[in-house]
């Protein structure tokens, strides 16, 4: 224990040192002996060198009237050469390029050579032409970091090279390149309008063919649509698109539901050309409506989601999409998402557009994506040649994903209006100018061009947007933060976030969070640290310009006791959001992480979850206690339930008021509460502290556990039995962990047993079902690996972080062990708790 006191105390002086550097990163001197944790420092100088990527492509010439060269993924700027020739150029990563090779392929192989220019270097000429800079013209100190390569959330790391396949298409008819779909619901049918984009090589082409379409088990109404005589002429770039509509008695199918709300049923849509030649295409789509409701409210706007008609509370976060792609990552935090009771992820706009593995996972678990295109925290330049290429990247872009049905909402920027309102980067002096380059690539480029591509969502101006109320301004909020319109970003990482009266409300919040460290285990995933390297690693990764100050004060055991806070904070947040003040959406900041870092995330990068992450399990469950402490000092308890069967349920509600130092309840009050179906209720409000005054106990001895419990009938033999069911756990503090009396200061003896530990040789997946004994209760009971575990890759707990007020509980523990080479023991689980700091 005195160990990791004097870690702690070392840490603390460390990270609250000064640190400056200047906006290029290399003024920074970096030490001899540094490793890769410091790499976005130590190889900066990478970030100005060019680079040659080069394969062998076979290129048989054959009798095909078109041999195309598609390159995608291509970051950023690049010359492409095919043998010796120059074929093309590139100049932006989002933009899939085509290029004409037929006269290039003669039977021989071939050399691709992409020749890669630095995008720092490339940037920087042409940024001093400009009238206006682009701003921000260096980021803060603390990003270490080329302006527009880095985010609070993530390392400067300016990236090269090339992030998809490359192959050459060999075709003589035409193409199937995408299809999008707009599916509405009227009459007790559905119609669904397919658009078909058709490519022809590079070149304007007359065709006479058939489209064939078939939705796979499920019949037209009109046998008719089947089938479309296609006699058209392709564009200048050789591209068309064809639109045909299709209807679906409503019968015929079950509708796609967000995650918790019904099932996600998709259909495969097929689509064959048949000309000269055969070219088919299959998507998935589901049978859903989904709107963004702006009701008129007495101060101002609702904001909400109605999917099949049914307005759901969007419960969620924000979603990082990385550059370097893994299916079995993505899976698995999806997955994590779900089973945290998730219905919404927010695709943040600082990165790129997602991998459509990502998509598919979303359609398939009931992941809304409320997406933002990819323009974040900047001012952009508006030349024609950027904004053309920018058409091509929405253009493309939308069409990809546009047939998702768990895509509910396009953003077309992420926080540069308000950026520009609010003077972030220093633009008040040539206000009117940046703010006709505003409108020129979003109001006039961006927003035509995917209402084109996609009729069948909403489109909001830019994450967070004050909605209808935006409009009226026109797109030039004087508040774009106003919480009473349309969604809202809320950080204050200076408030009592212990204390749930502290937070305001916003109609949609889509941003909210609060910092916390990665577990100790976690920061020696590149190599071994002694405990000066590691405070040294841990502020080197800070980049909130906020530093460590707010997640320091608190704090004793650095790392428990910040991830508690972030825990408790977001809990708080989350709840408040939960109750009937016009709030219908919290997604707060962030779901998953780029590096091992301070950061907001609920999972930390390569797997480990977060104390948060364990408890959303709890905050996000479908049916669920809200307990708080109000404003007037009543103890306010709220049934939530966000099932939509049967109508009512009735719930017994108990709560149980206990000392902190025994596990035996001073107290039992019982309430019956009626809860309707997707609704809150609200249970009582109760004087617990005159209650408390009255048998002469002192409030901030004590705590209030809370269950709820439903009666279901159950089948034993042939006799029918009503059995009481726990669906719902939650507590309140009613006063300050400090302010414990010392006499209810108690040191649980903890003890933890592995019951049964299994590994799956196929999955690799080990499953430990622990018991922890405890003497005394114990707060907060955080369950972590040793250190000699590091091997075992995210890593679980079924509950952690929580309050014991009862002898024994059990808790299951699942990692991914490569191998199974891993024997987890009692001794490899250590345990945290906060009575250890209280009796100190």
């Amino acid at each position: 224990m005195l160990k990791y006191f004097r870690f702690v105390i070392l840490l603390l002086v460390m990270i609250m040192l000064n640190r400056h550097v200047t906006c290029n990163r290399s003024a920074e001197p970096v030490a001899q002996g540094q490793s890769m944790e410091y790499n976005d420092v130590s190889t900066n100088w990478l970030d100005e060198k060019d680079r040659i990527y080069r394969t062998i492509l076979p290129c048989p010439a054959e009798d095909y009237r078109y041999v195309l060269l598609p390159l995608q993924g291509v970051d950023t700027f690049a010359s492409v050469y095919l043998g010796d020739r120059l074929v093309g150029s590139t100049k932006n990563m989002f933009v899939r390029y085509r290029y004409n090779v037929k006269k290039l392929c003669d039977e021989k192989t071939k050399e691709l050579r992409i020749q890669f220019r630095s995008t720092v270097v490339e940037a920087r000429e042409p940024a001093k032409r400009h009238a206006m800079p682009i701003l921000p013209t260096c980021p803060p100190s603390m990003y270490f970091g080329h302006p527009s390569y880095t985010c609070d959330c993530g390392p400067a790391t300016p990236s090269m090279g090339i992030r998809k396949p490359v192959r050459l298409e060999y075709y003589n008819s035409a193409l199937i390149r995408d299809l999008t779909v707009n599916i509405c619901e009227h009459h007790k049918k559905w119609t669904v309008e397919v658009g078909v984009h058709i490519e022809t090589g590079l070149f304007s082409k007359h065709l006479n063919g058939l489209l064939r379409f078939k939705i796979i088990g499920v019949p037209l109404v009109n046998k008719s649509e089947e089938t479309l005589e296609v006699k058209e002429q392709t564009d200048a770039n050789g591209e068309l698109l064809v639109l045909h509509q299709l209807t679906v008695r409503q019968d015929s199918v079950e509708r796609w539901w967000p995650n918790g709300f019904g099932k996600q049923m998709l259909y495969n849509l097929y689509v064959r050309w048949e000309g000269t030649e055969i070219s088919e295409k299959l998507i998935r789509i589901g049978f859903r409506t989904v709107e963004l409701v702006q009701d008129k409210k007495s101060d101002g706007l609702l904001s909400h989601f109605k999917v099949n008609n049914v307005a759901i509370f969007a419960k969620g976060s924000n979603w990082i999409p990385k550059r370097s792609y893994d299916a079995n990552y993505v899976k698995f935090l999806m997955y994590a998402a779900r089973d945290a009771h998730m219905n919404m992820l927010r695709v943040w706009s600082g990165e790129l557009y997602e991998s459509d593995h990502f998509y598919q996972m979303a359609d398939e678990l009931g992941i809304l994506i409320w997406h933002d295109l990819m323009f974040a925290c900047s001012m952009y330049q508006t030349d024609a040649d950027f904004l053309r290429t920018v058409k091509d990247e929405v253009r493309q872009n939308v069409r990809r994903v546009q047939h998702h049905p768990s895509v509910a909402v396009w953003a077309t920027n992420s926080k540069n209006e308000v950026a520009l309102r609010q003077d972030w980067y220093k633009t008040k002096t040539n206000y009117t100018a940046y703010l006709h380059q505003y409108d020129e690539l979003y109001k006039h480029t961006v927003l035509p061009t995917l209402k084109q591509n996609d009729p069948w969502r909403t489109v909001l101006h830019f994450s967070f947007f004050n909605g209808k109320q935006s409009m009226k301004e026109p797109y030039n909020a004087k508040n774009p933060q106003d919480p009473l319109y349309g969604d809202a970003h809320y950080y204050n990482y200076f408030l009592d976030g212990w204390n749930a009266t502290q937070f305001r409300n916003g109609r949609f919040v889509s941003e909210y969070s609060f910092q916390s460290f990665s577990a100790f285990t976690s920061w020696p995933e590149a190599r071994s640290y002694d405990h000066e390297e590691l405070s040294q690693l841990i502020n080197h990764g800070q980049y909130s310009p906020n530093g460590n100050l707010p997640i320091t004060p608190t704090v004793e055991y650095l790392i428990y006791l910040s991830q508690l806070s972030q825990a408790m904070i977001v809990k708080n947040e989350t709840e408040v959001y939960r109750l009937e003040h016009g709030t219908m959406g919290a997604l707060h900041w962030q779901l998953n992480d780029v590096r091992i870092a301070p950061s907001w995330s609920s999972i930390e990068y390569g797997g480990t979850f977060k104390l948060l992450h364990v408890w959303l399990r709890d905050i996000y469950a479908p049916e669920h206690l809200i307990a708080f402490v109000n404003e007037h000092r009543m103890l306010e308890v709220v049934a939530v339930r966000d099932t939509l069967a049967p109508a009512h349920e009735l719930w017994d509600v108990e709560m149980r008021i206990h000392r902190y130092g025994s596990f035996r309840p001073v107290d039992r009050y019982f309430e019956t509460v009626r809860v309707a179906a997707n609704s809150v209720a609200l249970v009582t409000r109760w004087d617990v502290y005159r209650h408390l005054y009255k048998r002469g106990l002192r409030p901030a001895d004590h705590l209030v556990l809370l269950y709820a419990y439903r009666n279901e009938t159950s089948q034993s033999g042939h006799r029918q039995q009503v059995v009481s069911k726990r669906i719902a756990e939650n507590f309140v503090l009613l006063g300050k962990l400090k302010n414990i009396r010392k006499d209810q200061r108690v040191r649980p003896t903890i003890a933890v047993t592995v019951v049964s530990s299994v590994c799956n040789e196929g999955n690799d997946r080990t499953s430990v079902s622990l018991e922890v004994s405890v003497s005394v209760p114990a707060l907060f009971v955080y369950l972590h690996l040793t250190p000699e575990h590091r091997t075992l890759k995210q890593c679980q707990f079924s509950h952690n972080g929580f309050l014991q007020f009862q002898p024994i509980r059990t808790v299951q523990l699942t990692c991914v062990d490569p191998g199974c080479r891993n024997k987890i023991q009692s001794r490899d689980i250590a345990v945290r708790t906060v009575n250890e700091l209280l009796v100190r």
